[in-house]
């Protein structure tokens, strides 16, 4: 079978990072389309070495740009594509793009997302999809709109894929649990439009002086607001989760990393201004918490003190592997059932 996967999120790189590979390995033929969007080129290559991959169209991060280079413009790119490769299938986090041509096309295609709160998104993709699949807080399924008995980060996070190499941290000068892990993310985006920037750098000044502190900047060149002797990464991070797994608390001002932190069994922050019913899901397994910037510091003493409980790391995520499904051959299942 001839599948096109559209990528237009790093967050979609990893989620179908182990399912593409075990689908090569099945003999389907995959071509990979990616959105030319900061670092995503790059991360996708260095992720699908091997795959064919093509870069088109932008996203420059403003409302133009989505609206005309990323997704206008984008539409008929994948026409042209789809055109010249005829793909008997297309897969996608949320690309009702591909879903379009692929309708056009009278071609099957799934999607998957897990942001019902973006509701244009959603009706697109319930109008352009054959299969649409939301994880398992969703409630709002019938016919083609179906759920997955995990959350989205879960498909290259489970312990089944992802196996924590020390290694990464003596790498970075650190010693396991004695390092704090922050993502800031940009807010020139639609997801965060509205979130101020730079939020953790405006209660830098008040974290524990004891730890240290890594962070993931996604806008370098808004450094010089984050103390000097923090260690700056320099994307894409050969092991991120594994310099995840081992730190002793994450905070982060994107949803995405909130999460991955808290599914691996860290204690997580999250202090952007998103409510999402994803992130409620690890809340109420109390191993992430939603916290305005300003009570951030005290959250860490609070944490750091023990005043706060939570699950062992181990515990937790022998217990996610139990309760939640294998996501990686979900798709694969999913694909082969259409096919057959």
């Amino acid at each position: 079978m001839k599948i096109l996967l559209d990528i237009n999120h790093p967050a979609h790189v990893n989620f179908f990072s182990i399912a593409v590979k075990l689908l090569k390995e099945q003999d389907h033929q995959i071509l990979i389309t990616v959105l030319n969007r900061g670092k995503l080129p790059l991360i996708a290559r260095d992720v699908f070495d091997g795959f064919e991959i093509k870069i088109i169209n932008r996203h420059r991060g403003t409302w133009w740009s989505i609206l005309l280079e990323a997704n206008i413009l984008k539409f008929f790119t994948v026409i042209r594509i789809c055109m010249k490769y005829r793909p008997d299938l297309g897969l996608s986090a949320g690309s009702f793009v591909l879903g379009a041509v692929m309708k056009i096309f009278g071609k099957s295609n799934i999607q998957f997302d897990d942001d019902p709160e973006r509701r244009m998104n959603v009706f697109l993709e319930r109008m352009t999809a054959t299969l649409l699949f939301f994880p398992v807080f969703y409630s709002k399924t019938s016919g083609k709109v179906r759920n997955y008995h995990a959350l989205k980060e879960w498909a290259y996070l489970s312990p089944r894929y992802m196996a924590a190499d020390p290694g990464i941290v003596s790498a970075y000068g650190l010693k396991k649990r004695e390092y704090i892990f922050i993502r800031e993310v940009s807010v020139r985006t639609l997801n965060y439009a509205g979130q101020p920037g730079n939020l953790i750098a405006s209660v830098a000044h008040l974290f524990p002086e004891d730890l240290s502190v890594v962070i993931s900047l996604e806008d370098k060149a808004t450094a010089s607001q984050y103390p000097g002797h923090w260690i700056l990464l320099k994307e894409p991070v050969r092991d991120i989760h594994s310099l995840i797994y081992y730190s002793k608390i994450v905070i982060s001002s994107g949803d995405s990393m909130a999460r991955e932190g808290a599914m691996l069994g860290v204690p997580s922050i999250y202090c952007g201004i998103r409510e999402m019913a994803a992130n409620r899901v690890l809340m109420e397994k109390k191993m992430l918490l939603h916290v305005n910037i300003l009570d951030v510091p005290r959250t860490i003493r609070d944490i750091l003190d023990g005043a706060i409980d939570f699950q062992d790391q181990q515990i937790f995520r022998t217990n996610l592997l139990k309760e939640w499904n294998d996501v990686p051959e979900f798709i694969i299942g999913t694909i082969n059932s259409l096919k057959s």
